[in-house]
This record gives C-alpha cells, sequence and structure tokens, in this order.
C-alpha cells in the first residue's frame, strides 16, 4: 500500500512565497534522486501563511528515511527562519489513487 507524508508548514507574514519556492526546490531534488517517491503535490492558503506538502511514496520506511538525509536539514535549515510555528509532520495511508490523465 502507497505512503503518504505529509508535511504542514505555517510561514511568518511576508515569508509565504519564500518558503513556497524554497519547498518547491526541494521537492525537485528528492524527486530526482528516490526512486520510491511517485508524486508531491505541495498547496498552500496565501491568506493564512499555510503550506501543505503531500509526498506519495512506496512505502513508509522510505518515506521515514528522508528525515534522516542532509537535503531535509539543509530544507529545514534554510526555511527555519521564516516559519512561525514548528513544522508540522504526519503520516497517512493511500486507499485508493485514480490514475492522473495524460
Amino acid at each position: 500500500m502507497s505512503h503518504v507524508a505529509h508535511l504542514s508548514l505555517q510561514t511568518k507574514p511576508g515569508s509565504f512565497q519564500k518558503v513556497c519556492d524554497r519547498y518547491h526546490q526541494f521537492a525537485e531534488e528528492v524527486l530526482a534522486s528516490h526512486p520510491d517517491l511517485h508524486d508531491v503535490i505541495i498547496v498552500g492558503n496565501q491568506a493564512q501563511n499555510v503550506i501543505e506538502g503531500f509526498g506519495i511514496w512506496e512505502n513508509a520506511e522510505q518515506a521515514a528515511s528522508l528525515e534522516d538525509t542532509q537535503d531535509f536539514a539543509n530544507f529545514l535549515a534554510d526555511i527555519e527562519g521564516n516559519l512561525a510555528a514548528p513544522v508540522g509532520r504526519n503520516d497517512l495511508l493511500v486507499f485508493y489513487r485514480m490514475n492522473p490523465k495524460s
């Protein structure tokens, strides 16, 4: 069964776009180097300064291993000063996933 690693970021006022851009860069780096990561979706609510990311992995172990990488540590270090609250992390299971249209 697929696994979703979910990150929730509460940014400080004025930092929303900067964190979005850095999150996008981080997602591209991870997609390029982790074959078990299938998809990444990053969504945000600029009015509430909230950014959420969902990474769909083949399994929970691979998703959890990302937190032990230097890429993850660098990402957190780069955005830490722009966050209004600690990073939220959830682990979710995918019960059903439709195939995207081409």
